[in-house]
């Protein structure tokens, strides 16, 4: 596993310093680094590393790529398989050194049931770097609206980026967040993307823990406006996600959120679920978790891909 780590670093860091023409497998504008694959497919979940695009075509984003086992069709063709970009959350004090995303278990949940999984940094964070364009505000004086827009502006390019991957069904994307991560996909929701079955937020929101405090949020109001915001302008179906014992986003504050997300006119099933060990912050970091939010958001998946004619099976992985 360290050897593993190094490895990545090292590979992260070249990028980060000379960009090769001709070594990534997907596409460029002339003047930035060519996206896509970098190197070999690994033993866990076929795992590789790829270069997508951000909003800011100077700050490429690095991404983890999990795939299922490639299917045939008729005549034994490949098989397109469904997407799902999951988004990880941000902490003022570690996103410069935070390591590449892999949420492991939860991308294994949805690797066994036929998802091509991409897990993208977004800008100001690890091994991207650059400037943090969601987090120029203060917890006196926050800007979650702004703040969403700026991570879906990420998100939205490197999605549009990866449904056009010859392996993915672009009819059935998936965007899925954790904490920040799911306040910004969220924030994508409201765009409407073309091919975008669901949104999944598991304990999304954004200025929690607020000045150092369990349960005390920056600016609660204005998160409450915001998501209304959000919901008022997405047509997207959501499943949101958050335990108990949340003391991020606790469960009377999440639930105004869907409150004011559905008042709006937005869609959400919202799952309050039982206290996750000693923080339902980190409700999807191990296997565990699955017991709590897998048979609900199970169903909804099953539901989405059932209306656009497809189907969702359950396979185990190496």
């Amino acid at each position: 596993m360290l050897r593993r780590t190094v490895l990545l670093g090292a590979v992260c860091l070249l990028l980060a310093s000379h960009w090769q023409p001709g070594l990534g497998t997907g596409t460029s504008d002339g003047a930035g680094p060519p996206y896509g694959a970098y190197g070999p497919e690994g033993p866990r979940m076929r795992e590789q590393f790829w270069l997508l695009p951000g909003a800011d075509p100077r700050v490429p984003l690095r991404a983890t790529v999990f795939r299922p086992a490639e299917g045939t069709g008729e005549g034994g063709a490949a098989v397109r398989q469904p997407l799902v970009m999951i988004n990880h959350g941000s902490d003022a004090f570690t996103r410069e050194a935070v390591s590449m995303p892999v949420f492991y278990w939860l991308s294994r949940w949805f690797v066994e049931r036929g998802y091509v999984v991409v897990l993208p940094q977004r800008r100001g964070h690890g091994a991207t770097g650059g400037d943090l364009a969601e987090g120029r505000d203060t917890c006196a004086n926050p800007d979650h609206l702004g703040s969403g827009q700026a991570a879906a502006d990420d998100i939205e390019a490197a999605l549009g980026f990866m449904e056009r991957q010859p392996f993915v069904d672009p009819s059935r994307l998936v965007v899925a967040g954790i904490s920040t991560g799911g306040w910004a996909a969220l924030a994508l929701a409201a765009r409407n993307p073309p091919g975008l079955q669901l949104v999944v937020n598991f304990a999304g929101g954004r200025g929690g823990h607020a000045y150092g405090r369990s349960n005390a949020v920056c600016g609660q109001d204005r998160l409450l406006a915001a998501t209304a915001a959000f919901g008022r302008a997405a047509r997207v179906s959501t499943f949101w996600a958050y335990a108990e014992n949340d003391s991020f986003f606790g469960p009377e504050l999440a639930a105004a959120m869907a409150r004011a997300w559905t008042a709006a006119g937005g869609s959400a099933e919202f799952n309050l679920l039982p206290a996750y060990g000693e923080e339902g912050h980190a409700l999807v970091d191990d296997r565990a978790g699955w017991r709590l939010w897998g048979p609900a958001l199970e169903r909804a998946l099953t539901r989405h891909n059932e209306d656009a004619g497809g189907a969702l099976r359950v396979t185990g992985v190496k």
